[in-house]
């Protein structure tokens, strides 16, 4: 089980939240038990301001932001643009790939850390984000519902 604070956008209040993480490989002989290798299994709650963004499409750019101080505006076909507020991501990039699909790459110093394929629903109330961890090697997916 564990407990988190992220602060590391120090324009707003820190995201907080729960979970639970199982271990996956042990740590080297004699470590201190935290050690090794731990995976998230399971997030029982994260704060509002975690879970929110914003998309907006004008023309040929699409903007991003969030109530942490995320944010970028890019073009459509793949430029890459600035991606501001996050320490751990530098550039993004996004590229339509149907009128209700787009993928977006991050990319922290020139490396790919991240893909997601964003996919708007025919009714427009939800889309699903699949998420591909280049850093990690890992996948997730969600569905945010439209406010």
């Amino acid at each position: 089980m564990f407990e988190f604070t992220d602060s590391s956008a120090t324009n707003a209040d820190p995201v907080t939240g729960k979970g639970e993480e199982t271990r996956v490989a042990k740590g080297p002989a004699g470590s201190h038990a935290i050690s090794g290798s731990w995976r998230v299994t399971k997030i029982d709650s994260v704060s509002d301001n975690g879970l929110s963004f914003t998309y907006k499409v004008e023309g040929d750019s699409l903007t991003m932001t969030t109530p942490t101080g995320q944010s970028y505006t890019a073009k459509l076909d793949g430029t890459e643009a600035p991606y501001k507020g996050d320490p751990g991501t530098s550039s993004v990039s996004v590229k339509r790939l149907d009128k209700n699909t787009i993928e977006e790459t991050d990319k922290r110093d020139g490396k790919v850390i991240a893909v997601a394929r964003i996919t708007v629903s025919a009714d427009g109330k939800s889309m699903t984000v699949a998420v591909d961890d280049k850093l990690h090697g890992t996948s997730s997916q969600f569905v945010a519902v439209k406010q």
